[in-house]
């Protein structure tokens, strides 16, 4: 059990290899949520493909839990650009969900 369980750490720390950030490159962050938390990926767009640069997660307090799923969603957003704030103040960068009751009062701002 103990070697099954460390062989598929191991297998998921190599799965995903990060890559380093390339200066004026273009950036997206891609967030999501579910019923117990929400998570993003910070990416990069480099020789015609998105190369992960980081990611979040974040389980959700109970409170938060009973959000609706546009508030969660919206809340994971929010969370994920606060997290990568040092790296995406002041740049210009693409934000992908895939609600579409989101992607709609986002597209009503602009």
């Amino acid at each position: 059990m103990t070697e099954a369980f460390s062989s598929s750490k191991t297998a998921l720390v190599n799965a995903t290899m990060l890559t380093h950030p390339v200066h004026g490159a273009p950036i997206a962050l891609t967030s999501d949520a579910s019923d117990v938390a929400v998570g993003a990926v910070l990416e990069q767009l480099s020789n015609g493909s998105w190369q992960p640069l980081a990611f979040f997660s974040k389980q959700l307090r109970p409170a938060k839990k009973k959000y609706s799923t546009f508030h969660r969603e919206l809340l994971g957003l929010y969370l994920a650009v606060k997290h990568f704030r040092y790296f995406l103040e002041g740049r210009h960068f693409a934000m992908f969900t895939d609600h579409k009751p989101l992607v709609g009062a986002m597209s009503k701002l602009s």
